[in-house]
């Protein structure tokens, strides 16, 4: 499967909540686990179709992807080569938002 930001959904993940997803950082691969798929609700960002170079982009909410990662290392914000088994190869901004006692948690936004 060829994973496109663009027209990806919510539901394209809901399947692979609790997967392993492997990035390449700086510091060597860092395994991060799919922990929710959040949709904001009251969205009103990209409720129309898009078109970009005669592209048609259908309609979807924002929505945010978090994963829990190892404490250390902590990534920083930026762009994440990442790959998991059944969607294949992605380029996602991961966020550091929250460390707890045991994992940091990421964020990967969709607009």
């Amino acid at each position: 499967m060829t994973f496109d930001p663009m027209t990806a959904a919510p539901q394209d993940f809901d399947a692979y909540v609790g997967d392993r997803f492997e990035v390449r950082a700086e510091t060597g691969p860092v395994t991060l686990t799919l922990d929710n798929v959040k949709i904001f609700d009251g969205s009103t960002i990209r409720d129309n179709i898009v078109v970009i170079d005669d592209v048609e982009i259908p309609p979807r909410k924002a929505f945010a992807l978090t994963f829990e990662g190892p404490v250390q290392p902590v990534l920083a914000s930026t762009v994440y080569a990442m790959t998991h088994p059944a969607l294949g190869d992605m380029d996602l901004f991961l966020s550091p938002f929250r460390q707890d006692r045991d994992c940091m948690l990421y964020e990967a936004v969709f607009n």
